[in-house]
Parts: C-alpha cells; structure tokens; sequence
C-alpha cells in the first residue's frame, strides 16, 4: 500500500477508535489530574432514585501537555489520533497523533468514560421516599441492585487499554455529622419487623438520628481502576457520588388522664 494511502487508513482507523472511546458518561464527571481523583454526582436533587444522569463528560485534555502530538500524519504507524483543547478556557478542540507510550495514562483516562459507571441506587428505611422516619427509630442502609455499572467490576478494552474497575469501599454521609463506612449494607423488608411491628436494627450499617429535620443522605463509592497497555500500568481512583432526602420527625406521645 502506498505510503499516503497507509496513512489515511491509519487516521481512519483511529478516528472510529476514538469517538467511540470518547462517548458520554451517565453523569457528570470531574476528574483532577494532579490527585489522579475523578468524581461522579448524581446531581443531589433528593429524588430517590440516586440514579442521576448529568450528561456530562471527562475534561478533554490540553494541547500544552502532549508535548510530542503533531496535527498532520503520524510518524510512525502506531500514533493514536486524539482530540485536545487549545486552552483551558475554550471549548474548541483540534486533532493531534500523539505515541501510544507516553500518553497510556491519557487514554486510559478516557476508557473511564466508555464503562458509562454510575451511582449506587440508595436503599434505606422508610422504604418509600415520601415517608417520614422518626427520632430514636434505627434507619437501615444498603446498597439497592447493585450492578456492573454501580458497584461492579466493570472491564473494557479499547484503544490498547485494558482497565478493570470495581468499588474499593462505600462511605455514608448522615448529614447530621455521621459518617460511617459500612459497605453495601443489608436490604430491609417489611417481614423484617419484630413482634411489636417495629424496625430494629441492621446487623451491618445502620443509624439512628437524634434530631428531627430533613437529611441529605450521601453514598460515595469509592472505585479503583487498574489499567495496563503499552507497557505501561497504573491506578486511577473514581468517588462516584448519590444522594437521597430523609424526613426525620418526632413522636409526639400524649397521656391523658381519667375522670
């Protein structure tokens, strides 16, 4: 094959390579590149789904930091064709070839977003979202269909990437100060109540408020993922974050007295 005709095969082979690599996550993500920590929110609007899907994507990476990347033909056969940003205050991107070696970190920063991961669907007790619990009642939490996309492990290879993903540890915030690191919990069911019709307490994560007010209860699952390719390796950690409001009240007892 002619030595232009092998270049414009490579460039098309990339370019589908990569538009795929570079779809959108479920949700908003976040990622800071010094800390190597990306986030996910599910938006925090208390609907009890703790689904979420903010449409966003991964920060596209700078210009500046490929140092190498040339706009026309690549050198070598093996460049992968990657989109940048021209500076961090614009949204307009050009086309680089940049050597798969130096940039293996990169691209698997992108894989992160082809695993379309999203948060955890919160359980917890009242189990109807629209029901007040109350002061001194133990609230179970736990973890609701867990799958691969929420709790994992998650894979994929693409782009000369393999990357494994799974949550690491769960942490809940009470929103009264509580935190507690309790994993994905045990679901409650109604046929769980004791002879006296009340909600005793989850044998793994649990909590009992001691003021009435309204509560954002957060699950922040902590993900781990291992990627290799190139020759290269490393670990990018992921909070992938969902909130659910909780109404707690108080019961008001009222003793008379007879005649």
């Amino acid at each position: 094959m002619p030595l232009r005709l092998r270049g414009i095969a490579v460039a098309i082979g990339a370019l589908i390579m990569f538009s795929s690599l570079t779809a959108p996550a479920r949700a908003e993500v976040v990622c800071d590149e010094e800390t190597r920590i990306c986030t996910i929110e599910d938006g925090g609007d208390g609907g009890g789904d703790g689904g979420g899907d903010g449409g966003g994507t991964p920060q596209v990476p700078l210009c500046s930091s490929l140092t190498r990347g040339v706009p026309d033909n690549p050198p070598e056969p093996d460049w992968i064709y990657i989109e940048c940003r021209l500076s961090a205050t614009e949204g307009d991107t050009i086309g680089l070839w940049v050597p798969p070696r130096e940039n293996a970190e990169r691209l698997a920063w992108l894989a992160i977003a082809r695993l379309q991961l999203k948060p955890v669907e919160i359980g917890l007790t009242p189990l109807d979202p629209d029901v007040m619990t109350a002061v001194g009642i133990p609230v179970w939490l736990w973890v609701d269909n867990p799958s691969r996309t929420s709790w994992g492990p998650a894979s994929i290879t693409a782009g000369g990437i393999s990357l494994d993903a799974h949550v690491e540890s769960l942490t809940w915030t009470m929103g009264d100060g509580t935190r507690l690191s309790c994993g994905r919990g045990t679901p409650w069911r109604p046929s769980m109540v004791d002879r006296d019709g009340m909600v005793g307490e989850s044998p793994t994560c649990g909590h009992v408020y001691q003021q009435q007010g309204r509560y954002a209860v957060r699950a922040s699952a902590h993900w781990v993922a291992e990627w290799r390719g190139y020759g290269e390796s490393g670990t990018i950690r992921l909070d992938v974050n969902s909130t659910r409001q909780l109404r707690v009240g108080e019961i008001q007892v009222i003793v008379t007295r007879g005649r």
